[in-house]
């Protein structure tokens, strides 16, 4: 696969640092860890890992891609979450096979759960989450994508 991957949007730079492998070895994804700059002072303010759903257990979900951020405080309130991750979720969604996109958000993260109602998802139910050995009351968040022809 190939390696730096960039996706230059109107203020920010994207850039694949971590890869994850896939079924298809040869097929190029966008899941990984991707670092979020802005263009202007090319400072990093935040991340986003794409990954299949449920990765890490023993039946990852390839047809369900997650999506997740971080970003530093002093960004936050600019639209740069939703910049970013619209900017993955259009390149996601055009690959093949990927049937859903899916987030997640601790219940009292309102900009978060803002970030996925506008990139179209719809709230889909509430989880419990286990966040460094404590457990996180959260919510699940999902968008199906129409069929690909």
């Amino acid at each position: 696969m190939p390696e730096n991957i960039k996706i230059v949007t109107e203020r920010l730079m994207l850039k694949l640092l971590n890869p994850l492998p896939t079924l298809e070895k040869s097929e190029q994804t966008y899941f990984g860890l991707w670092q979020i700059s802005e263009l202007q002072t090319d400072l990093p303010i935040g991340c986003i890992l794409v990954k299949p759903m449920n990765l890490f257990s023993e039946l990852p979900d390839f047809e369900n891609i997650e999506f997740g951020w971080r970003f530093i405080e002093r960004s936050w309130g600019n639209g740069y979450a939703t910049e970013a991750a619209s900017n993955l979720f259009d390149k996601v969604s055009s690959q093949k096979g990927i049937k859903i996109i899916s987030a997640t958000a601790e219940k009292s993260n309102q900009a978060s759960i803002r970030v996925m109602d506008k990139l179209g998802m719809e709230f889909v139910k509430d989880i419990t989450l286990i966040v460094e050995q404590k457990e996180v009351e959260s919510v699940l968040y999902s968008k199906k994508l129409s069929a690909q022809v």
